[in-house]
C-alpha cells in the first residue's frame, strides 16, 4: 500500500508540474512524521489483535459461538477504547506533539496530522479484526478484503490528486479510506463466519463521545499553561495527563466499561480501586 502510494503520488505531483524539491519535502513530512506519529497507537492494536487469537480460536474450533462472539465483542470494545482518544488527543494537539518531539511548527505538518488522525480509528478495527479472522481460521478473507480495499483507494487517490489536487493530503486521505474500506470489508467477513452483530453504543458511541469531551479538556489546558509558563512542553505534558483523566472520567460516567472488563487491562485491580474511590464504579 505505502509502495504503490509513493509510486502514484510522486508521478502525478511531478506530472502536475510541481518540482521534485516540493513533493520530496512534503513526503518527507509524511513518511518521516505523520506515520510515525499515527503507528504509535497501531502497535497497541497489533499487540491486542495478536492477544485475541488464542482464545478466540480455542472458543472457535470447539463450537463455543456464544464465547466467540463474546471475545470478539470484547476485544472490539477495547481497541476502541483506546482508538478514540488516541485520534483526538493527535488531532487537537497536532501542532504541540510535533513542536515537542521534532521541533516542527509547520503550519503543513500540523494539519496533515490533523487530517489523517481518524485514521488511527480505522487502522486500529481493521488491524484487530485481521487478527480475528485469522483467529476464525479464515486467513485468506484479510488478504482478500486487502487486495478490493487497496483497488478502491487507489482510485480515490488518483481522483482526489486530479479532480481536486489534493496533492499530499490526497494520499493521507486516500490512506484513511483504505483502512475505512478495510474495516467494513472485515466486519462483514466477522458477521458471515461467526454470526456476531456489532454492538454499537458501548463500543463507539460512548468513546466518541468521551473523547469529544477529553478534546475540548485537553486544547483549554494547553492553550492555559501555554498562556502561564510560556513552555510548549510543560503545556503538552500536562494538558495529556489532564486528558488522561478526564477521558476515563467521562467513560465511567457513561457505562462505557463495566467492572470485569476494566479488570482485564494491565494493573485493572489499581484501576478499579481508584475508579471506586472517585466515585465512578459503584
Amino acid at each position: 500500500n505505502a509502495t504503490i502510494d509513493q509510486a502514484v503520488y510522486k508521478n502525478i505531483a511531478a506530472w502536475q508540474g510541481y518540482s521534485k524539491t516540493d513533493y520530496g519535502t512534503w513526503n518527507g513530512i509524511y513518511t518521516g512524521k505523520y506515520q510515525v506519529l499515527i503507528n504509535v497507537p497501531l502497535a497497541i492494536a497489533s499487540s491486542l489483535a495478536a492477544s485475541s487469537v488464542p482464545a478466540l480460536s480455542a472458543a472457535y474450533a470447539s463450537g463455543k459461538r456464544g464465547e466467540a462472539k463474546r471475545q470478539i465483542g470484547l476485544a472490539t470494545r477495547f481497541i476502541m477504547v483506546v482508538a478514540f482518544p488516541c485520534a483526538v488527543g493527535m488531532g487537537v494537539l497536532a501542532s504541540p506533539i510535533l513542536q515537542m518531539l521534532f521541533g516542527d511548527s509547520s503550519e503543513l505538518a500540523a494539519r496533515m496530522l490533523q487530517t489523517g488522525s481518524v485514521a488511527i480509528i480505522f487502522f486500529s478495527l481493521s488491524t484487530l479484526s485481521n487478527g480475528l479472522l485469522q483467529g476464525m481460521n479464515r486467513m485468506k478473507e484479510p488478504i482478500k478484503n486487502a487486495v478490493i480495499a487497496l483497488a478502491l483507494h487507489l482510485i480515490i487517490l488518483v481522483a482526489l490528486m486530479l479532480g481536486l489536487d489534493l496533492n499530499i493530503f490526497a494520499v493521507i486521505i486516500a490512506n484513511a479510506c483504505f483502512g475505512l474500506i478495510m474495516c467494513i470489508l472485515n466486519a462483514r467477513s466477522i458477521r458471515r463466519y461467526s454470526g456476531y452483530r456489532q454492538e454499537v453504543r458501548r463500543t463507539f458511541f460512548v468513546p466518541a463521545v468521551s473523547a469529544a469531551g477529553m478534546g475540548v479538556v485537553v486544547w483549554l489546558v494547553y492553550r492555559l499553561f501555554l498562556y502561564l509558563l510560556r513552555s510548549n512542553l510543560i503545556a503538552t505534558l500536562v494538558s495529556i495527563v489532564a486528558g488522561v483523566f478526564t477521558y476515563a472520567a467521562l467513560l465511567l460516567m457513561l457505562k462505557g466499561l463495566t467492572e470485569q472488563e476494566i479488570l482485564r487491562f494491565p494493573k485493572g485491580r489499581t484501576l478499579v480501586k481508584l475508579a471506586r474511590k472517585m466515585h465512578l464504579l459503584r
